[in-house]
């Protein structure tokens, strides 16, 4: 009964790898120039540049899909997007407090944009398509004032919106092919509207920004072109004074001397995303494909001399320097309004900071922007770990809190992937078939196995001497490849399985491996025979199983949300815990000690349990997306776990939970040192030695490297003329 009453302690993140790059002005940067403020899933981050602090905002219930921040930093407003037919929230927090001060749910499934007037008296919020109204929040009375249709029924949808800078009453709205200008009247509760003269030049506009006057609009469009608008006197009853208009001065882009008149005109690819104004004539555009260009208006030309031009895109910028981040720019925010440093987000999730002098970019932030599969530590090295996700294997630091390497497969998804022993290699499976191994600090490619498995590799293991590897596919086949070298042989295929193979591992004395399915069993396997030894099954999909470290006995978990204990001699089930009411156990790890294990579910949460009594002893619930990968470190005091929105949380292990190994170490053996040296298969002539353990000397503090895999020839087939494949039959 005491087991019961056991207080679950609150895990707290050492720190988070993540960012929503695909969330339009997701980056914003506070006035105090120290706080930058990004969207992750469902919750604000807050990170320190100076120390690397991070803080998260709760408060909404599905992800995050705007952002904004008050001109002098007191207010932080997010908009979210919700499922369709559910109101969508609209929050509105104290920066200085990190609480919310109110928030309303009168848009329908989606917020588009948001935005504060130049006083902060008001927050204007415009809906998605499914919405389509401008609703302008009291921030004083913290009540919504008025409720508007967005766009008028010939036009498109509203898509940003943005306000004044001397003009506390007024804000623009732009979108699908409508542009127009609004003013706030706060004591009769209701707005006034111009539409902007635009003629017949039609746009889908995108970014857009007001220079410090008021007298000029430059917008982003996805034509590929920036539209610039005179902004007449404003009047705060008639939206502009009587008998001017707000209206377009042409659609510019970029002039290319090389060509004749009528074809020295170019255009953005993919459109021109955001834009900022560094100073007069002087502007910073990011493009759909991540161009980066520091563009000024030419004084050789007027827009006189340009009326009888033959394209209404008229070759008014220059460039001056330019860049690539290699994907579409989604934020853009000057990092003071004196300094030469520029924020950059891209739908990579990557945040950049980009020097406009020396135009030199240098990554501040990156994480996985699609689901991580699996995360590994090296043997007895906790300083780093490897996460697997699409197209790349990335290796990060604990201590600098960074990507150090990143190995590039284009169009296709590691799976898994682990550390040899030794630390000499990294050996991964993709889903496109093929085993590739690489060296840890160039990330240069070793061997590659093509073919191995017809319909793709879905999990891998190898053993503590790096000689036998162990490969699960999505056909339902367990083979077993003897690496040697200068070749990598097949020496066993087990077929018991009806379905894709979702975990493998080995014993401790490398004599068996236990093979997880969704078909509802776990297979132990002797791979010294190549024969079955026993069948464990279950009314659920296996998502994963591990060996205690002394392989008595081996913990999997599936999708009914349950945790089993089984024996190992017999294949008898001894406890099954259940671990989650409604949603999948997705992975399973145990810490070195065999003490304490952790679990990681669809429900967004990660428990740690107590081994012996089966108790949860320690939870946390920082992600906000369903949780795949987990990972404790070799020395048992923190642990590592990745979800499906591409995010990496490092959390803290309490003291008291570290374990206790049996027998006792010194404290110079729990120190975490270099790897154990391992019986290997000798490296080619060739080839540099490279260990794990020398990869932080050898990488910059400020500086990824990315490496490109080559291309693996398909067509040549593996040895699969194995000596022996068993009958299960007969076992």
């Amino acid at each position: 009964m005491s087991d019961l009453l056991v207080e679950v302690k609150k895990l707290e993140p050492r720190a988070i790898f993540g960012a929503n790059g695909k969330v339009e002005n997701g980056v914003q940067l506070h006035p105090d120039k120290v706080s930058m403020i990004y969207s992750l899933g469902n919750k604000i981050g807050i990170s320190n540049r100076l120390n690397n602090k991070q803080e998260f905002l709760s408060g909404h219930t599905h992800a995050v899909s705007c952002l904004t921040i008050s001109k002098s930093g007191q207010y932080l407003a997010s908009g979210q997007r919700n499922h369709m037919g559910f109101p969508a929230y609209v929050i509105m927090w104290d920066f200085a407090t990190r609480k919310q001060l109110t928030r309303h749910d009168l848009h329908k499934v989606l917020v588009q944009s948001i935005a504060f007037t130049a006083d902060e008296k008001c927050l204007v919020s415009v809906g998605g398509k499914d919405d389509g109204t401008v609703i302008v929040l009291d921030t004083d009375a913290r009540t919504p004032i008025c409720q508007t249709p967005a766009a008028r029924s010939i036009s498109g949808n509203a898509l940003t919106v943005c306000s004044l800078h001397n003009s506390p009453s007024h804000f623009i709205v732009a979108g699908d092919r409508h542009l127009r200008m609004w003013s706030i009247q706060r004591e009769q509760k209701k707005l006034h509207v111009h539409d902007m003269h635009v003629g017949k030049v039609q746009r889908i506009y995108t970014g857009m920004q007001v220079d410090e006057n008021d007298q000029y609009l430059y917008l982003g469009t996805m034509t590929g072109d920036i539209v610039k608008v005179s902004l007449k006197c404003c009047d705060p009853v008639n939206v502009t004074t009587i008998g001017n208009t707000a209206s377009m001065l042409g659609a510019f882009g970029k002039h290319n001397p090389r060509k004749p008149y009528g074809k020295d005109c170019e255009r953005y690819v993919n459109g021109v995303r955001h834009l900022c104004i560094v100073k007069k004539g002087l502007i910073l555009v990011g493009a759909g494909d991540g161009t980066l260009e520091l563009v000024e208006e030419r004084k050789d030309v007027t827009l006189e001399m340009m009326k009888n031009y033959p394209c209404p895109t008229w070759p008014i910028f220059r460039t001056l320097k330019r860049t690539n981040v290699h994907a579409a720019v989604t934020s853009l925010v000057r990092s003071n309004t004196t300094s030469d440093d520029f924020i950059v987000s891209t739908d990579q999730n990557e945040i950049w900071l980009l020097n406009i002098v020396k135009f030199s970019c240098r990554l501040l932030k990156t994480c996985h922007r699609k689901p991580v599969n699996q995360i590994v530590f090296p043997k007895n090295l906790s300083t780093v770990f490897a996460s697997a996700g699409y197209q790349s294997i990335r290796i990060w630091s604990i201590g600098r809190l960074q990507e150090i390497l990143r190995i590039m497969v284009y169009n296709f998804k590691c799976v898994s992937l682990q550390f040899t022993n030794d630390g000499s290699s990294i050996v991964s499976a993709w889903n496109d078939g093929v085993i590739r191994a690489f060296t840890p600090i160039t990330g240069r490619l070793i061997y590659a196995i093509p073919n191995a498995h017809n319909k793709g590799c879905s999990a891998l293991r190898t053993s503590s001497t790096g000689r036998l590897l162990v490969t699960g596919g999505v056909e339902g086949q367990v083979r077993v490849w003897k690496i040697e070298p200068y070749r990598q042989s097949l020496i066993g295929v087990l077929k018991d399985h009806s379905g894709p193979i979702s975990s493998l591992d080995f014993n401790h004395l490398d004599t068996e491996v236990i093979s997880a399915c969704v078909d509802g069993s776990c297979v132990i396997w002797d791979v010294n025979r190549m024969t079955r030894k026993f069948v464990v099954t279950s009314n659920t999909q296996f998502m994963c199983a591990r060996y205690f470290p002394t392989g008595v006995q081996l913990l999997a978990c599936g999708s009914d949300g349950r945790i089993s204990y089984w024996m190992v001699y017999n294949g008898s089930l001894i406890r099954e815990l259940h671990g989650t009411k409604k949603n999948s156990i997705n992975f399973l790890d145990i810490n070195a000690t065999g003490d304490y294990f952790l679990t990681v579910s669809s429900d967004q949460t990660v428990k740690m349990w107590d081994y012996n009594r089966g108790i949860t002893v320690c939870a946390g619930y920082e992600h906000s997306s369903p949780v795949l990968s987990c990972a404790f470190s070799p020395n048992g005091r923190l642990f590592v776990t990745g979800s499906v929105d591409g995010a990496i949380i490092i959390w803290d292990v309490p003291e008291e939970f570290w374990g206790k190994p049996n027998p006792p170490q010194t404290l110079a053996q729990e120190t975490v040192g270099k790897p154990e040296a391992q019986p290997v298969p000798a490296t080619p002539k060739s080839a540099k030695q490279e260990n794990i353990d020398n990869l932080l000397k050898s990488s910059a503090k400020d500086n990824v490297c990315c490496v490109e895999c080559p291309p693996v020839n398909m067509k040549k087939q593996p040895d699969i003329n194995c000596d022996y494949i068993p009958d299960i039959k007969k076992c």
